[in-house]
Formats: structure tokens, C-alpha cells, sequence
């Protein structure tokens, strides 16, 4: 996966399809944005090799959608490249949250967590995290 950016992929801007769709300035975001948006919840810092929870919510700043023509299809969780978990929807599940006990056993960088709309494509946001011994 890759995030779009001007200098790197400007021919992928605009479609919402291509590659993953990131949020800059959340307090300057758009409708679209705030639907789709993965909100990450966590400690700041965790203690290294102990349990903690995740949650993500997708809709948190503005609902998003749960009809047959359009929903959330999933969300996914990584410590920065390294898969952590996944859950799945169907549209009859309205305002998605993930939620997850989970453990790291070095410093990731950054969790980050992507979800994928039906009609518009993937989405990413992330969240620092600090492991300490």
C-alpha cells in the first residue's frame, strides 16, 4: 500500500480508488474525509511484551453509511508494517468499531489502521506509540 502524494503519484489525487486515502489536516477535512477516516485509540506508551487495547472507529466524526450500496467492508490494523488483525462487515453493521487486545514486542514507529469503503476505496490514519522496556 502507498499514500498519495503530489509529488510522488499526482495522477492518483483524484481517484479515490488508487492507492489509500489519507487525511492531512483532520480539523480541515471534508464530509468524505470525516466518513471514512479510521479514528485510533490507544495508550501513548506501552510497556514492551504487554497486553493493551486498540480500538478503531470508522464514522466517528461523521456517520458513515451501512446500506447494501455502501458500507465498510473491513479494518485492519498494522504496527507499521507488520500485520496485526482484521475484522469485517456486512452492510447491516452500522458505525464500525474494531476492538483488540494486543501486544508488541518492539517499537513499531506507529500503529496504523486501514479500512475499505465499497464505493470509496481505502483508507488510512496513524497513531505514535511508544514501546518502553
Amino acid at each position: 500500500m502507498f499514500t498519495k502524494t503530489k509529488e510522488s503519484y499526482p495522477e492518483c489525487l483524484e481517484d479515490i480508488f488508487c492507492g489509500v486515502n489519507t487525511v492531512h489536516e483532520i480539523e480541515k477535512s471534508s464530509d468524505l474525509e470525516k466518513k471514512h477516516l479510521p479514528i485510533i485509540t490507544a495508550p501513548k506508551k506501552v510497556k514492551k511484551g504487554e497486553w493493551f487495547e486498540v480500538t478503531v472507529e470508522v464514522g466517528k466524526l461523521l456517520t458513515h453509511p451501512s446500506e447494501p450500496g455502501h458500507f465498510i467492508m473491513f479494518v485492519e490494523l498494522y504496527a507499521d508494517d507488520t500485520y496485526i488483525c482484521r475484522m469485517d462487515f456486512t452492510p447491516n453493521t452500522a458505525y464500525p468499531v474494531m476492538k483488540a487486545k494486543i501486544r508488541l514486542e518492539h517499537s513499531h514507529g506507529a500503529l496504523h489502521a486501514y479500512e475499505r469503503c465499497n464505493l470509496h476505496g481505502t483508507w488510512e490514519n496513524q497513531f505514535d506509540i511508544e514501546v518502553s522496556e
